[in-house]
C-alpha cells in the first residue's frame, strides 16, 4: 500500500514531465452551436432570488439530508485517489455517502456553499468533525472531520465536464464562475473535478446540472505541485487582482489553465463581485460556521473575502489595483 508521501512523489513527477513535454492547452471554445438559452442556461446557473436569505449553514441539502454524526457509518470501500483520501460508506438509513478525509473537507463545504449562494448548482455537502466508521476493516473507529456528500435518490452523476469546453463557454455565468474560482483560490480546474447529474425531477430550472464540484483545493494559494489549501495565512496573503491591461484583468493566479483567465474583464470580475456583496454577516458566519472553522479563523478569511471584493467592485473606474 503506498503511502501518501508516495503518491506525492509520484504526481510530483508526472506533473513535472507533462510540464516539460510542453502539453498543449486545451482548446476554450463553446460546444453548443447557438448561444444557450434560459432552459439550458439553467443548467450551469440560474439567478437566485433568495440570494441574500439563502441557508449557509445547511447548504445546497438542507438540514433534511445532513448527516447523523452520531450514527453508524459501515465501511464499503476506500478511496485513496487523490491528495486526501476518504470512503465510500452507508449509514443507517441505507443511505450512500462519499466521505473526504483531511483539511479539504472545510474548504470544499464552505466553497460549495458560496458557489450555491450565487445561483450555481450545487450536491449537499456536510462538514462533520468526528464519525465512528463501523465494519470489518482495518479502518473501522474513531475518525477525524471529514466532509459528507450523500448519494441521493434522483440524482445521478453522469458524466465530467471541461471548463474549456462546454455549452456556457463566453456567457457571463461561465466567466463569473472563473472569477469565483480565482477568488476563491481554486488550483484544481481540470474537468474530472466537475461533474453532470441527471435529476429524476427538475430543481433549480433544470433537469441536468453542471456542476463545479469538489472544491477542497481552495482557501489558500494557488500554484501547480501541492498547493497549500484551506490556509488562513496563505489565503491572505495571495494577491488577487494584479492590475488591468488592454480592458483585460491580470489575476495572480498560479495554478493550471491560466489560459482560462486571460480573457476576463472588469465586468466579469463585478458580476460576481455584485453578487457576493450582497451576503449579509451572517450569511458568511454561516458558512464557515457550517465547516466548524474557529471564529477567529473564519473572521480573517471573511475579511479577505471581502477585501477581494471591495478590489473586484473598484474596477469599474480603475485601470490597475492592488490588494
Amino acid at each position: 500500500m503506498k503511502s501518501l508521501v508516495e503518491r506525492r512523489r509520484q504526481a510530483l513527477v508526472v506533473a513535472v514531465l507533462l510540464s516539460a513535454a510542453g502539453c498543449a492547452h486545451p482548446k476554450i471554445q463553446p460546444t453548443a452551436t447557438q448561444p444557450p438559452g434560459p432552459a439550458q442556461m439553467a443548467e450551469f446557473w440560474i439567478e437566485p432570488a433568495d440570494l441574500a436569505s439563502r441557508d449557509l449553514y445547511w447548504g445546497a441539502g438542507g438540514s433534511e439530508n445532513a448527516p447523523d454524526p452520531a450514527g453508524r457509518f459501515w465501511f464499503l470501500s476506500r478511496d485513496s485517489k487523490g491528495y486526501s483520501k476518504g470512503y465510500e460508506v452507508r449509514d443507517d438509513r441505507g443511505l450512500v455517502w462519499s466521505v473526504k478525509l483531511g483539511d479539504e473537507a472545510q474548504s470544499e463545504v464552505v466553497s460549495s456553499r458560496l458557489l450555491w449562494a450565487l445561483g450555481f448548482h450545487q450536491p449537499p455537502a456536510y462538514h462533520v468533525e468526528k464519525w465512528t466508521l463501523s465494519g470489518q476493516t482495518t479502518w473501522a473507529g474513531p475518525q477525524s472531520q471529514a466532509r459528507f456528500r450523500p448519494d441521493l435518490p434522483g440524482m445521478k452523476k453522469v458524466g465530467d465536464w471541461s471548463w474549456h469546453q462546454n455549452p456556457f463557454v463566453g456567457t457571463p455565468p461561465w466567466r463569473g464562475g472563473l472569477v469565483m474560482m480565482v477568488l476563491l483560490n481554486n488550483s484544481d480546474l481540470k474537468p474530472s473535478q466537475n461533474a453532470i447529474y441527471e435529476l429524476e425531477r427538475p430543481r433549480e430550472g433544470a433537469q441536468r446540472w453542471y456542476v463545479v464540484r469538489d472544491l477542497g483545493l481552495s482557501l489558500g494559494r494557488t500554484g501547480l505541485h501541492f498547493p497549500p489549501r484551506n490556509n488562513i495565512t496563505e489565503f491572505e496573503h495571495a494577491v488577487f487582482i494584479v492590475g488591468v491591461e488592454g480592458g483585460k484583468v491580470k489575476f495572480n493566479y498560479s495554478g493550471r489553465w491560466k489560459e482560462l483567465f486571460r480573457d476576463l474583464t472588469p465586468a466579469d470580475v463585478r458580476w460576481t463581485c455584485e453578487r457576493l456583496a450582497r451576503l449579509t454577516p451572517r450569511q458568511w458566519d454561516e458558512a464557515f460556521r457550517a465547516a466548524h472553522y474557529r471564529p477567529e479563523v473564519a473572521e480573517r478569511f471573511i475579511r479577505r473575502f471581502q477585501q477581494k471584493i471591495a478590489q473586484g467592485l473598484s474596477l469599474e473606474t480603475r485601470t490597475s489595483s492592488r490588494p
